[in-house]
């Protein structure tokens, strides 16, 4: 295994591992109260070059990788596509419940949220969650893929 796929695992997994500290213990319980303010942003700003190294390598790996064989790439592009919107309803869905649990939106006064705004120690995981992770990651591929496809492209 070469040392920039070895590179690009790591990066993925402590991007992973990020995502997963946001979400699971980052962001405050509906049911928890608060006084702490919001200690996600540390862990973001931490992990933010650790974010931004693995879609770039992941982009960089596809675009080297990929062999342009026009049925075979617009099958994955399909299959990722598929993949996104699957995703973004189990992103919306996810962002549903969360406000539900929270008991409306930052407008509401009967919310826990409410004057905090979109951004805050409850809401964090809406932001960096497992689906949102491997949404990021998918149209880092497709985009790694078109850049491919349009590098071979003669003109």
């Amino acid at each position: 295994m070469s040392k920039k796929m070895i590179f690009w695992i790591l990066c993925f997994l402590f991007s992973f591992f990020g995502f997963y500290l946001i979400e699971h213990v980052f962001t405050v319980k509906p049911h928890v109260i608060s006084g702490n303010g919001n200690l996600g942003i540390l862990v973001i700003l931490l992990f933010t070059p650790v974010f931004i190294f693995s879609w770039i390598y992941t982009f960089k790996l596809v675009k080297a990788k990929i062999v342009i064989d026009s049925k075979m790439t617009i099958g994955i592009l399909l299959f990722a596509l598929a993949g996104c919107a699957l995703l973004i309803f189990a992103i919306n869905h996810y962002t549903n419940e969360l406000i539900m649990a929270l008991g409306g939106t930052p407008d509401n006064p009967a919310s826990r949220i409410y004057r905090f705004g979109w951004f805050n120690q409850y809401t964090n995981s809406l932001y960096f969650n497992v689906y949102t992770f491997f949404l990021s990651h998918i149209i880092t591929v497709m985009l790694g893929i078109l850049s491919a496809m349009k590098r071979t492209k003669k003109y």
